[in-house]
């Protein structure tokens, strides 16, 4: 299967059609993990949001985590630069490659790795850099949607040092994107919303001799 998530894809995305949905899945995907996440509210350490995208999931994290320092970071400069200027003032932001990102308590990525072909790889270098590591990916997902490369079930990522799973659901009332309203029209059928569901599995991965803030 040819990965079509290159950089180039994500500025492009990120430019013209992430907001039509990608923002408010963003944001519903970080209010499901936070209930899933075993850290207590008055947690000091640093969180990193890995491929953060245009940052949605930021102030979910900020609520839910006052006392944490937040760093959100991304391939893509385009997400940065908003990121930047809408949550600057609660997040820390930078665009780069893996091996620039920081020693960190802790890593959320949401929604990432089923984007990457070597997901496995990119698990371990950022085990190198964090105490514990949150990976949430799509849950037996079929047919794969279009810019998704692997299929995650129960035994994913076995060989990697797993300390939790929790498989979960996230659903949510959702607006129909603009373009498929068009569709609809055209067919006279005038849906302006429908109930989005997903099943999610969280992996828990853990650094056990790390002590990173």
């Amino acid at each position: 299967m040819q990965n079509i998530n290159t950089k180039e894809y994500w500025e492009n995305r990120f430019s013209n059609n992430w907001k039509e949905s990608g923002e408010r899945q963003t944001t519903e995907y970080a209010k499901a993990n936070v209930k899933c996440i075993p850290v207590n509210c008055d947690f000091e350490g640093t969180i990193l949001d890995f491929g953060c995208a245009m940052g949605n999931a930021i102030p979910i994290y900020a609520q839910s985590f006052p006392k944490a320092k937040l760093i959100g970071f991304d391939i893509s400069e385009t997400a940065i630069k908003y990121c930047k200027k809408k949550y600057g003032t609660i997040a820390d932001f930078y665009a780069g490659s893996i091996k620039e990102i920081p020693l960190v308590s802790v890593i959320i990525a949401s929604h990432v790795m089923e984007h990457i072909t070597d997901d496995k790889a990119i698990i371990v270098e950022l085990l190198k850099r964090c105490n514990d590591l949150f990976v949430f990916v799509p849950y037996k997902e079929t047919p794969l949607y279009i810019e998704h490369v692997n299929y995650y079930g129960d035994n994913s990522y076995e060989e990697l040092p797993i300390v939790e799973k929790k498989v979960f659901k996230v659903q949510y009332k959702a607006k129909v994107p603009f373009t498929a309203f068009l569709k609809n029209l055209v067919t006279l059928k005038l849906i302006w919303n429908y109930n989005f569901s997903k099943d999610i599995i969280m992996f828990h991965f853990k650094d056990k001799e790390a002590k990173f803030n």
